[in-house]
């Protein structure tokens, strides 16, 4: 008769499902409008996505069971939450440009310009099935679905917040969102090999750059708080790509 494993061997997972239940509250959010708050559920999320995995290993408890569960939990916090948020970012783009807007008498031009944000959902989901079968835990191939989360809630608690309102009105425009939507989705399913913040081991020899990252993105949050976010997904992108491509060059 199989034994049943001990409670702390599902720790992981019920961390997984508080990640599936902060994504389902980031689109009711969005229902409602509150555009920050969906944000918010989205960071929460990502905070338990990485708890989830840290425990694992901490526990001993990885399985492909649970791997399968954190892949599903993504899906909707990590891609369907952010692609209804720059669904409604998208929209109030339009609207700026055209009062008498609404999604019934769209052009077929506007309508297609709100369903970009699809695009993202579907590379996510992309994303996340490769993920599954993704073996090597050292890199990531193609950019994780978690960093495009937060760029899009970074992106939208500067969007909604007073303070950075002047930079809102530039950000708000379809000819930077739209592109910043197609680099998001292709950079997912690139063959680029981006850094794996999981520590196999702590010395700072065999982990500088994901040291100084870490240093880094600590400072802006400090300095910048919840306007930092954004910017920290860009540093990572950066370091991740100029790293893929010297690691390339240096096996030829």
């Amino acid at each position: 008769m199989e034994s049943r494993q001990p409670f702390y061997k599902h720790i992981p997972n019920i961390l997984t499902l508080i990640n599936l239940c902060c994504g389902f509250l980031s689109i009711i959010s969005i229902f409602y409008r509150n555009l920050e708050g969906a944000a918010l559920f989205i960071v929460i999320a990502s905070v338990f996505d990485l708890l989830d995995g840290f425990t694992a290993r901490l526990l001993n408890a990885t399985s492909e069971s649970g791997k399968v569960l954190d892949s599903l939990a993504d899906v909707v916090s990590f891609g369907v939450a952010p692609a209804a948020l720059i669904f409604i970012i998208i929209e109030y783009s339009l609207i700026r440009s055209n009062i008498d807007f609404s999604f019934i008498d769209a052009t077929f031009t506007d309508r297609l310009l709100l369903f970009s944000s699809a695009v993202l959902l579907v590379t996510a989901a992309l994303r996340l099935t490769g993920f599954v079968l993704q073996k090597d835990s050292t890199t990531f191939k193609g950019l994780p679905t978690p960093a495009v989360a937060l760029f899009i809630a970074g992106l939208t608690f500067i969007l909604t917040d007073p303070v950075t309102e002047k930079i809102a009105e530039w950000i708000m425009k379809l000819y930077l969102l739209i592109p910043v939507v197609l680099l998001l989705s292709f950079l997912m399913l690139s063959n680029i090999r981006f850094i794996s913040l999981k520590f196999k081991q702590f010395d700072f020899q065999h982990n500088k750059i994901k040291y100084i990252f870490i240093a880094f993105s600590a400072v802006l949050l400090i300095l910048l708080q919840k306007f930092g976010i954004s910017l920290i997904v860009i540093t990572y992108i950066i370091i991740s790509v100029i790293s893929h491509f010297v690691s390339k060059s240096s096996d030829i």
